[in-house]
């Protein structure tokens, strides 16, 4: 057993990382070509909607993707429960968005949010049948197959959303080209899989899963309507243009955390679930996980916000100039969401969703605390303000972390501050660097090669391990030597 999760573990990192950076990479060029094509109040229209249907995929859900992962094992009544219950549940939230398109377009004071939400509603319940094939690759650990079905519809799916954009089609580009990736992904699921699963039910096993399930709906829920309060403040009191630039600038401080967690957590919560009983197996991943995200993520963040200005300007003109402020602050905030992720896996492993609930409603009562404060402020306050929720996040979030495995909020920090003081010298030298040079073409290469090259050189200069980690990982798909303590130094245990 342990050479096969071993193996599957390593292929799995590695096409994760692939799926993810092949996504963010082409997600990047398609976000610039749209946003040259579009205008801000496009952004901001679809921005408007997504609190909306992000309550109601984590209602169709109801935390049963977690439960069903997590459970070690399953039975063809088990994925047909989850089944029926998520498709039922989606249609009758599809009537309710439905009936409420027209109160949502008067709240917001925007008629076109009518149609918007109800093509959307449509689609939504057509994506409630690949749920349970997409959830059945992962429990499979199949994700090179995932991977490749991921990649092709985004990239279908992308071609076809700046073809509309191009020919005029407005803010309908973000949305149609979204029923050609379901079929995509109905198609390539059953080519994989040969498998759908039965119209068959039982009340005992959704009963046993809603009681896991129903305490990580609530954390969704409230996960998803803080996240989505500043849109809703934004969209409310300000512009669908002025929820444009914010949105906009959202989406880009968050792609390196997106790329380097989306990777690490795919893999991660199935796999580390195999081993949950082994804590001193866990401290050493989870330790390890944390430093090599950091050391990716915080000088990509870092490079971004010193970069802003001529990165606005060149790629997305200067029709976006007023998010150029939003993005710089933004990326000191959501350059912590990996450590985020990764310190609340640990509580999911564990199975102690009422403590990821108890985390989660205590960190949005602070922030949405912070909100009510820095919003007559203005915008720019307002995004200093989730800096500092993002910190105070990290001091919450590592406490069961401390007290489970012993890698708490101090030890977490005292293996970040390497990797800190060298992003911070880092950034400081390409703005000096910079400042000088006139031209925003200059300063995008001139910053790029001296922030990539200054970073580099001080680990190596420093001897940085995190540096050797992260070469292994690009390397092999994850350092040979942590994986094999990891799955052989207590192999009787694991297997």
């Amino acid at each position: 057993m342990a050479d096969s999760l071993k193996q599957k573990t390593l292929s799995g990192l590695v096409w994760n990382f692939l799926e993810t950076f092949a996504l963010q990479g082409f997600g990047f060029v398609q976000g610039i070509i749209l946003a040259r094509l579009l205008m801000p109040s496009d952004y901001g229209l679809i921005a408007m909607t997504a609190v909306f249907f992000t309550i109601s995929y984590a209602l169709a859900d109801t935390g049963f993707t977690s439960a069903l992962i997590r459970k070690k094992e399953r039975k063809e009544i088990d994925y047909s429960t989850v089944f029926v219950a998520n498709i039922v549940i989606t249609f009758i939230l599809c009537v309710i968005l439905c009936l409420c398109a027209s109160f949502i377009a008067k709240f917001y004071k925007e008629p076109l949010l009518e149609k918007i939400v109800c093509i959307n509603a449509l689609l939504m319940f057509l994506t409630s049948f690949l749920s349970i094939l997409s959830n059945r690759l992962t429990i499979q650990l199949q994700f090179k197959d995932k991977s490749i079905v991921n990649v092709i519809a985004a990239v279908v799916t992308g071609c076809i959303s700046m073809g509309m954009a191009f020919w005029g089609y407005g803010v309908w580009s973000l949305i149609f080209p979204n029923f050609v990736s379901f079929l995509i992904r109905l198609v390539m699921y059953w080519r994989y899989l040969r498998w759908f699963p039965q119209w068959a039910f039982s009340w005992s096993i959704y009963k046993e899963y809603f009681s896991y399930g129903s305490k990580m709906l609530l954390t969704t829920l409230i996960g998803a309507v803080y996240n989505n309060i500043y849109p809703i403040f934004i969209g409310r009191y300000y512009s669908s243009m002025r929820l444009g630039y914010y949105n906009k600038a959202q989406s880009y401080a968050a792609l390196p955390s997106s790329i380097v967690g989306t990777a690490i957590s795919k893999v991660t919560f199935p796999v580390l679930a195999k081993i949950q009983d082994d804590d001193d197996v866990l401290r050493m991943i989870y330790r390890k996980m944390i430093r090599v995200s950091a050391f990716v993520v915080f000088p990509t963040a870092t490079l971004i916000a010193v970069l802003a200005r001529p990165l606005v300007l060149v790629l997305l003109t200067e029709k976006w100039e007023q998010s150029i402020i939003y993005l710089q602050i933004l990326c000191f905030a959501a350059m912590w969401d990996p450590i985020h992720s990764l310190n609340l896996n640990l509580l999911m492993i564990k199975g102690r969703s009422e403590l990821f609930l108890r985390l989660e409603i205590i960190k949005k009562i602070i922030g949405i605390g912070l909100l009510c404060v820095t919003i007559p402020m203005g915008l720019v306050v307002m995004c200093y303000g989730q800096v500092v929720a993002a910190i105070l996040f990290l001091v919450i979030n590592t406490y069961y972390t401390g007290k489970f495995i012993n890698v708490g909020f101090f030890r977490q920090i005292r293996d970040l501050v390497p990797t800190i003081l060298s992003t911070l010298a880092m950034g400081g030298f390409v703005w000096l660097v910079l400042w000088p040079i006139p031209s925003f073409y200059v300063q995008i290469v001139v910053g790029s090669i001296i922030g990539i090259c200054s970073y580099w050189g001080v680990a190596k200069i420093t001897k940085s391990e995190d540096y050797d980690s992260f070469l292994d990982l690009v390397k092999r798909g994850v350092p040979e030597k942590y994986w094999e303590k990891m799955f052989f130094w207590k192999k009787a245990r694991i297997s």
